[in-house]
């Protein structure tokens, strides 16, 4: 009962905090998604910016672009994780292997289909989307080192 009370949770938080930090190596090392997430942030403050100038309010226009925002970080580093972490709870799933590569893939399709791609991406879009794999293994992985190794509890072998 403690493992789900505080080792998951406490694992899950682990994980999380270690996607944002490899999302923040990946845009070191990945040009194209540094230059998506800062380019795209750096956009967003001259558009808020002129639009104030312009003497339009600009509320409307920050809280639709910073609700994207939130969308595509859940999808990215806090979804992908619990999804693998209860799926390898209620199956047992105890392999790293399978807890960073399910958590990985679920990182790269689940902002494709947030954002209803319906085109093969561009070559770009494809090392950003090999870039966020990475992102979401790395978050599985510290999962599975944290709480994932003992995934679906005691064993039967080690019941008996």
């Amino acid at each position: 009962m403690l493992r789900w009370l505080l080792l998951i949770p406490f694992a899950l938080v682990m994980a999380m905090a270690a996607g944002l930090l490899a999302m923040m190596i990946a845009t070191a090392v990945e040009p194209t998604l540094a230059l998506l997430i800062g380019g795209g942030v750096e956009r967003l403050l001259d558009i808020l910016f002129g639009l104030a100038d312009s003497g339009i309010d600009p509320t409307p226009t920050a809280q639709a672009a910073f609700a994207l925002i939130s969308r595509l970080g859940f999808a990215i580093i806090v979804l992908p994780v619990v999804l693998v972490a209860v799926g390898s709870e209620l199956f047992g799933l105890r392999s790293g292997l399978i807890q960073s590569g399910l958590t990985g893939l679920l990182a790269a399709l689940l902002p494709l289909a947030l954002l209803g791609l319906t085109r093969a991406p561009s070559g770009q879009e494809v090392q950003v989307l090999g870039a966020l794999v990475l992102v979401g293994a790395a978050t599985g992985f510290v999962y599975w080192l944290i709480a994932g190794r003992g995934a679906g509890g005691e064993r039967a072998a080690e019941r008996g």
